[in-house]
């Protein structure tokens, strides 16, 4: 009896042994699923419907889920932690939320999304050097979106801009393109590439036709002084053109244009993400033929190419690096006739640019963001007279930019942030037209204080000082703020001062200009004074219903020392110092929404350019334009159509008048142009489109637009 019992308790001890050693193991395989969860529901801000198959991410993790048919989703085994919860889904602004997940907790997080053609999400950061949504910005700021660059059949800048309110684009003396943005002169805006200043200024502007249009995500302009942020050449706005972003998951797309006057166009490229390592690599190609740039200007042929490409390491501890590297060649072959003088020109581009930046959180509330970036450009321009045995001028300028950004952030309080940051550049400059080479430096110590009162109110109060080699320092001012009567009601004001270094040109310049039998010369002014402005903006927005966005905006920008080229005597131009000069007006852009397939979208300016030295030449503007453009859907969307209508008041031209280069003014009558695309979606991987601008073949011989009604066939594909 007693081996029995024994035997019993050994066969019990070994059952329970048994038991606790399945409950470990259990325990070991049910430890993955043990964390907290996520759901919710991601649903139409404005119709209330549920938004199937949107895709949600968990950024940082390989965790997220897609929305059921009910819009509802559900992410499970999420250790503790801080996210950042992203929400997508075509043809709608991406959502971001925070959210702090314990173990075991199951926070419901809903998504309500808005279509992306209010672009009130999108994040922007051209207004305060880092990154918020739109609809939060305290200045006013406009966004291009990729789909508009698509509708519009766009192929480099000149052709973003020259429909958008309050700018004109003309052609330079050498072919090139510039503009003028609220009536300032294209040489006092600042154009960026992803926040970092470009070289190859072409007669102190950045040609805006050889940027491409392929590569581009979306644009940002803010206009009035943007020097308290960015310094010099920002006096009178600031361009910020933001490249295409990496990829969630692997992207390969290509893009194909065909068109009127021998245009072909091409674009291979390559984006995603690899555990750690995000990456992007785009090839692009244009070729164009025939194109009467202005009544002097004939372009025979031009062609484009450029490699792309950028990598982004995402470190756990230390932030992410990124380092980057874009070659861009252009060529363009021409003939001008300018006072009675025939020629064949030739215009080669080179550009090499690199960067490499360095962004940390260094703490949830401590952020640090390091640039350093370099841009050196070549351009040798090539004239020969015809009919003469005389040498062709030609005329190699080689602009050479580096330099270091920086921002240091600190949240210091709940309602407070501190931005600090410090600027460095170096810009080499060498030309024929220049007697030597020319070296400047340029350093800037910018801070900025934002402060936000009972969630309604948002007050940023900073400035920048920059000292530049030969000039005296400058200190440029800003107060910004935006007040939310409600959530569809903002007030958006800013105030702020801003700055203009003389150019190398302006300065240094000496080179007679090729004109048979015609002593012209130009010759610089190297005791001119930096511009100076003060200027600001005030606007209102009104969001109704979901349906209709509206921006009233009041600007007014106030020159003083203003640099303009005169005719010094009757064979000599240089550059001098007017009194002042003022820009004002205002800009009225709505976003309309009557049906899901059918959107519009209605922009006019008015500005008034008043300037005392009225005997010193300052180009004009059309007072009045206004842009409009419709949008319709058939086939469930699948088949779109965008019309486009442009508006240009009557305006003066500055015409050049004998050869001793005099001017004389005259009045170019108002017109309307149109322009018309349609695409087709073929499934998830192909669009086809089709398009025509200038539908009314319009054309004015004189002051332009010189070339009438083009088409374009286009197709895009992605896998």
């Amino acid at each position: 009896m007693y081996n029995r019992v024994k035997g019993d308790l050994m066969r019990h001890d070994t059952v329970q042994r048994c038991d606790k050693a399945l409950m470990l193991v259990l325990l070991f395989f049910s430890l993955p699923t043990m964390g907290g969860e996520i759901a919710g529901l991601v649903y139409d801000v404005s119709t209330g419907k549920p938004l199937p198959n949107a895709n949600i991410v968990v950024e940082g993790t390989d965790l997220g889920a897609a929305s059921d048919i009910n819009g509802k989703y559900r992410i499970q085994s999420i250790p503790a932690g801080d996210y950042i919860v992203r929400v997508s889904y075509v043809g709608y602004d991406a959502v971001e939320k925070k959210v702090i997940l314990q173990t075991e907790t199951s926070p419901s997080l809903d998504f309500p999304l808005r279509e992306s053609f209010f672009q009130m999400q999108q994040v922007v950061v051209t207004a305060t050097r880092d990154q918020r949504l739109l609809e939060d910005v305290p200045v006013v700021t406009e966004v291009i979106s990729r789909q508009e660059i698509n509708d519009k059949g766009a192929e480099d800048l000149a052709e973003i801009l020259e429909d958008r309110p309050g700018i004109m684009v003309e052609t330079g003396s050498s072919g090139d393109k510039l503009f003028f943005m609220n009536g300032v002169d294209s040489k006092r805006i600042l154009i960026l590439v992803d926040g970092l200043p470009i070289s190859g200024k072409v007669n102190s502007r950045n040609p805006i036709d050889l940027v491409d249009a392929d590569n581009i995500q979306h644009v940002e302009i803010v206009k009035g002084p943007g020097s308290p942020l960015y310094g010099s050449d920002a006096m009178g706005g600031v361009i910020n053109i933001i490249t295409e972003n990496y990829a969630d998951e692997l992207r390969v797309y290509a893009r194909g244009r065909a068109g009127s006057n021998d245009l072909y166009s091409g674009t291979l490229g390559i984006s995603g993400r690899s555990d750690k390592l995000s990456y992007a690599a785009n090839a692009d190609y244009v070729t164009r033929g025939f194109n009467q740039a202005s009544s002097e200007i004939q372009i025979n042929d031009a062609k484009s190419n450029s490699l792309n490409g950028t990598l982004r390491y995402n470190s756990v501890k230390i932030g992410f690096f990124q380092v980057g590297s874009s070659y861009k060649q252009d060529e363009q072959n021409s003939e001008s006739a300018f006072m009675g003088g025939l020629s064949d020109n030739t215009a080669k581009n080179n550009n090499l640019s690199a960067h490499f930046v360095w962004d940390w959180d260094v703490s949830k509330v401590v952020g640090l963001k390091i640039y350093t970036f370099t841009s050196n450009n070549e351009r040798t321009y090539k004239s020969a007279q015809k009919n003469s045995s005389a040498a062709a001028a030609i005329d190699t300028t080689t602009d050479n930019l580096w330099g270091v950004k920086s921002d240091f952030t600190v949240q210091a309080a709940k309602w407070a942030k501190i931005d600090l940051g410090v600027d460095y550049t170096n810009n080499i400059y060498k030309a024929e037209r220049l007697p030597d080479e020319k070296n400047r430096l340029q350093s800037g110590l910018f801070a900025q204080l934002e402060t936000e009162f009972a969630s309604r109110l948002t007050f940023i109060i900073g400035g920048r000082y920059d000292k530049i080699t030969e000039l005296a320092g400058h200190f440029s001012p800003r107060l910004s703020a935006l007040y939310a009567f409600f959530s569809d009601l903002k007030m958006r004001a800013s105030w702020g001062g801003g700055f203009r270094a003389p150019s190398f040109v302006e300065q240094y310049s000496d080179f007679p200009i090729p004109i048979p039998g015609v002593p012209l010369r130009v010759v610089g002014n190297p005791d001119l004074k930096p511009e100076q402005s003060r200027g600001g903006n005030f606007g209102v927005e009104y969001f109704w219903n979901n349906k209709i966005l509206t921006n009233l905006t009041l600007f007014q920008n106030m020159f003083e020392d203003m640099i303009v080229d005169y005719q010094k005597d009757r064979f000599t131009y240089s550059y001098l110092n007017t009194k002042s000069a003022t820009f004002r007006g205002v800009e009225l852009q709505s976003r309309l929404s009557f049906t899901r397939n059918f959107k519009s979208t209605l922009s006019y300016n008015y500005t008034q350019i008043n300037q005392k030295d009225q005997e010193v030449a300052i180009s004009k503007i059309s007072p009045h334009t206004a842009f409009v453009r419709l949008t319709y859907g058939l086939l469930d969307n699948k088949l779109h159509m965008s019309l486009r209508g442009q508006y240009f008041s009557q305006r003066d031209i500055l015409v050049v008048t004998g050869h001793g280069g005099g001017y004389e003014k005259v009045k170019k009558d108002g017109y309307t142009t149109l322009d018309l695309t349609f695409s087709y979606q073929l499934g998830t991987m192909l669009t086809l489109r089709f398009g025509s601008t200038n539908l009314t073949d319009y054309i004015d011989e004189n002051y332009g637009p010189y070339m009438g009604r083009r088409i374009f066939f286009g197709c895009d594909a992605e896998i």
